[in-house]
């Protein structure tokens, strides 16, 4: 199995970003840090407030897929879609560029 990305871009209203973010950092630190397979996260927060970006690296798809189905990992998923919109996809690395 090769590493995967789960990356989610959450479209948020600008006065709920930090909410969001302080949810995304509970959930990470609480939960999708010890989970088997976890391997980094990376958030992101838009200038304009409007978006916050999730990008999480793991050994393999299927530690994603139980990840997901974990029920404390739903719940953090359950309450960040309560505040905002969200849209989440697993990726595959295809090119990556440093100096």
């Amino acid at each position: 199995m090769s590493e995967v990305t789960f990356i989610n871009v959450v479209e948020v209203d600008p006065s709920k970003q930090a909410e969001v973010i302080k949810l995304l950092q509970e959930g990470t630190e609480k939960v999708i840090s010890k989970r088997p397979g976890f391997i980094s996260v990376t958030l992101l927060a838009s200038k304009d407030g409007s978006r916050v970006v999730n990008i999480a690296k793991w050994k393999s798809i299927t530690d994603v897929q139980a990840t997901q189905a974990d029920p404390a990992s739903a719940e953090y998923a359950k309450r960040t879609m309560a505040l905002a919109k969200v849209n989440p996809g697993i990726y595959d690395i295809v090119g990556h560029y440093s100096d």
